[in-house]
């Protein structure tokens, strides 16, 4: 019988300001705050969760943009003896690593060894951040060293995102005992990531992975006024054209996003504790009054959304 203590996530918020970026600056281990010297480009906010498995922590992290340098002093200072992998999920960074120079994008994997410096800046980004310390890196045949600022994109690596960031998502799902199966699991993928690397340029990879952190993306800002193409392209490091392009499909961004908003109305309004207001739903998700809703929830399906609610509690009390 499964008895071990659940898996927890550790959660960090730090809202826009000097003080906010000092306190995250100053979190110990295992942020990563304390292995460079960052320099905010913009007013600093950043949320963060992670999730220690034993030889491996799992972050995923929102940052506003700024400068990151990691540098001989600081190395000294402050070295964890690991590698960092960094999957974009939105944004974009660009810098050199040793004396590699690197850019990377939405469905990039990017390897850093933690020993060696490295200066680099950063948009706005979402990010998944993958530490493994240099022996268990060692035994899966991961060359830390060689490595440092390498930027590769593979279909493992898309499965690699996509797998810890549902893990991410299910993790109180799992018991400690659960651990070593669960970061098995990581380094196998890693393994093959590096193993199948594709060429940058390669467009299929790229198109997958670029079409996952859209829709990642959008789903996450779901009720935000200003989930705008501009802001889209801005934090997915697309243009215009990419970004549209990837929406061929749907009927365009702006479709796939009125329609994303339309099945959480239905969502909502399918749950049985469900009681908010029409209005209420409109403003949540995006649209600009109850009767806007109202007309493109009844095109989408067919009813307004307050008879398809009276339709849903007369089959309840039957």
């Amino acid at each position: 019988m499964r008895s071990s203590q659940r898996l927890r996530l550790r959660h960090f918020t730090a809202d826009p300001g000097a003080t906010s970026h000092s306190a995250w600056v100053e979190r110990p281990w295992p942020s990563i705050g304390t292995l460079y010297r960052t320099t905010p480009h913009e007013p600093f906010a950043a949320s963060a969760v992670s999730l220690l498995l034993g030889d491996l922590i799992v972050h995923r992290a929102d940052f506003t943009a700024q400068r990151w340098v990691r540098d001989p002093d600081l190395i000294a200072a402050n070295d964890p003896g690991g590698m960092t992998v960094a999957m974009t999920l939105a944004g974009s960074a660009a810098g050199v690593m040793g004396d590699r120079p690197f850019r990377t994008g939405p469905g990039s994997v990017h390897f850093v060894d933690l020993s060696q410096p490295s200066q680099h800046d950063s948009s706005a980004s979402r990010t998944i951040l993958l530490s493994v310390t240099r022996p268990a890196a060692t035994e899966c045949g991961i060359d830390v060293a060689a490595l440092h600022g390498v930027v590769v994109r593979s279909a493992a690596g898309a499965a690699l995102i996509a797998y810890l960031e549902r893990l991410l998502d299910t993790a109180h799902a799992y018991c400690e005992e659960d651990i070593p199966l669960l970061a098995r699991a990581i380094l196998d993928l890693l393994v093959l990531t590096v193993r199948t690397a594709e060429p940058e340029s390669a467009p299929a990879v790229r198109r997958a992975a670029a079409s996952h952190a859209a829709r990642a993306l959008i789903d996450a800002h779901l009720g935000s006024a200003n989930l705008t193409i501009k802001r889209l392209c801005r934090d997915l490091d697309l243009s215009r054209t990419s970004l549209h392009r990837l929406f061929e499909d749907e009927g365009g961004v702006q479709a796939y996003i009125r329609n994303r908003r339309l099945e959480a109305v239905h969502q909502a309004l399918t749950r049985q504790d469900s009681d908010d207001a029409i209005q209420d739903l409109a403003d949540h998700y995006g649209f600009s009054d109850a009767s806007h809703l109202s007309r493109m929830f009844r095109a989408r399906y067919g009813v307004s959304p307050s008879t398809y609610r009276r339709q849903l509690t007369g089959l309840a009390a039957i």
